[in-house]
């Protein structure tokens, strides 16, 4: 094989990692979707009802990405650091949001609202990165 058809043959591979990648960006859309309905519910709702449905909010979606992840065969380099970062931001966030949420805002929904958003931009910051990288 000369060196122009080992080219295009990596060529082509990273294409076609690329596009089989692209599951990652729907994955992480949905993460920062399910973090916003969590912070909502759980600063919009009262009583027993915030922590239910915050609650039942992100445990079925992430089982459902957690299997959705399971079966995806391919993932681009440099995927679990995006993953890291994004799942550290995060954490840091929804810690702050919820922890200043409680104690000097529980019944402001502009806060909520905000926080939500907040939270949720860590997912959405992370599929936009990414689909940077797997563009084919």
């Amino acid at each position: 094989m000369s060196r122009a058809d080992a080219l295009t043959q990596a060529e082509r591979i990273r294409t076609a990692v690329g596009r089989r990648s692209r599951w990652v960006i729907r994955y992480q859309l949905v993460y920062g979707t399910a973090s916003l309905a969590m912070v909502l519910a759980f600063g919009l709702l009262d009583g027993w009802l915030r922590g239910a449905v915050s609650m039942a909010i992100w445990i079925s979606v992430i089982a459902v990405l957690a299997v959705y992840a399971a079966r995806q065969p391919i993932a681009h380099r440099g995927m679990a650091l995006t993953h890291g970062v994004m799942i550290g931001a995060w954490a840091v966030l929804y810690g702050l949001v919820l922890g200043f949420g409680i104690t000097f805002f529980p019944h402001d929904a502009a806060w909520w609202v905000a926080g939500a958003v907040l939270v949720a931009s860590p997912g959405y910051v992370a599929a936009y990165v990414t689909s940077r990288k797997v563009r084919a």
